[in-house]
């Protein structure tokens, strides 16, 4: 009687037991399932916003480092020819030369290193744009698209104030924009370029004008620049029209190539606290933040040198110093993204780096007889270059200057 009581006893343990391990498998298994679908919509996310930057997955299923960026809309005014460098709008610089790449559209042309457009009356309107990367197996890399908008020229006349650096203190600019609007524009500023005012100081950078810094390179000579309010110490667009009296219908601020960094961070705040401080005082004034342009080829950043003969970017290279416009561009569009009346200009990207700086022979080595081209700068371009900045800007001005008349 006692054995059989406990074979009953030692069934029911065993019984408890497997009913208790069934209860945590399942449990486990429950665990396991909502752990995979977190897991899955982690994937998920993140895949989204890899796509949204151009990022892709290959065929092992792992994402490659390849980033792409282009704007919402590119527009390009009737009468100009605006062309984008495959190696501009791409982490990869201009090692993009390493794979296939294709430019998708009903209009313009898909170069060898440039999608290139010219805008005409007959052309008005928006067209699909799209840019793909292959590798050397016809696997997709990358990919990014936006809207090509080709729009009618303006030359109805309006007034625009530049805030700058010496990508903005040549004349061939605003040579180039009086072309394009029949000298219709009003150019605003304490300085001047040619015959043209702006408030474009060499060397500054959005750091600069946010301190009380003074300027000596050229005449005038200023003990501070007049965008300094010592009240408030920094940058102060109010105090600026005030003491000065200018009140423009547009602003351009082009900078960023001086305070250029690895981690575009301090640079990009500094631009995007100026384009708010801007817009506390004028809501609805238009700011044009033109981005700026990748430097010159590897010969022209490692000869760049002072008058002494030291050298300004003995430490830099090509590939570094792209990434670093890269980065603060991408930094830039998504600091101001939610910012209204705010256009970009992919003066960065629209930009020919490749030729569009000057050059001087050089022998190819001290004793040959054998010559070639090398850049005589690392930064700033020939005139061609800045016609390319105008029309540029003024495609974009043409295309939105409907929405700040309203």
């Amino acid at each position: 009687m006692k054995r059989i009581e406990r074979e009953k006893v030692i069934r029911n343990a065993y019984r408890s037991t497997i009913l208790a391990l069934t209860i945590c498998c399942f449990f486990l298994g429950t665990v396991l399932v909502i752990h995979e679908a977190a897991r899955e919509y982690e994937v998920k996310v993140l895949e989204e916003r890899l796509e949204a930057k151009g990022v892709v997955q290959n065929d092992e299923g792992l994402f490659g480092s390849v980033q792409l960026y282009l704007p919402e809309e590119i527009c390009v005014a009737s009468g100009v020819t605006l062309e984008l460098y495959n190696s501009q709008l791409s982490s990869l610089g201009e090692r993009i030369g390493s794979y296939n790449v294709k430019w998708t559209c009903a209009v313009g042309k898909n170069m060898y290193r440039k999608f290139s457009i010219t805008g005409t009356d007959e052309l008005t309107g928006t067209y699909p744009l799209i840019f793909t990367i292959f590798d050397d197996n016809g696997a997709q890399v990358a990919k990014a698209s936006t809207k090509l908008r080709i729009v009618p020229a303006v030359t109805d006349s309006f007034s625009l104030l530049t805030i700058g650096d010496s990508l903005s203190c040549d004349t061939a600019t605003y040579e180039r924009l009086n072309e394009l609007t029949d000298g219709q524009i009003i150019y605003m500023g304490t300085r001047g370029v040619g015959g043209s005012l702006t408030e474009a100081r060499r060397g500054f950078s959005a750091a600069n004008y946010r301190s009380d810094t003074g300027y000596t390179e050229e005449e005038p000579i200023e003990e501070v620049h007049p965008f300094y309010n010592e009240e408030t110490e920094d940058f102060d667009w109010a105090y600026y029209k005030e003491s000065t009296g200018f009140d423009p219908d547009a602003v351009e601020v082009f900078l960023g190539a001086n305070g250029l960094s690895e981690d575009p961070a301090e640079n990009g705040d500094n631009i995007a606290w100026i384009v708010r401080n801007i817009h506390k005082e004028d809501p609805k004034l238009p700011v044009y933040l033109v981005h700026t342009l990748y430097p010159a080829n590897q010969d022209g950043i490692g000869s760049w040198s002072s008058k002494d003969g030291y050298a300004l970017y003995g430490d830099r290279y090509k590939y570094e110093e792209d990434q670093k416009v890269f980065d603060l561009m991408l930094y830039l569009e998504e600091s101001l993204k939610e910012e209204e009346n705010l256009y970009f200009v992919p003066a960065g990207m629209c930009h020919d780096s490749a030729y569009n700086f000057n050059t001087v022979p050089v022998p190819v080595n001290p004793h040959s007889e054998e010559m070639m081209e090398v850049p005589d700068n690392a930064v700033h371009p020939g005139r061609a270059g800045y016609r390319q900045i105008a029309d540029c800007l003024y495609s974009v001005i043409c295309g939105t200057k409907a929405e700040w008349e309203q």
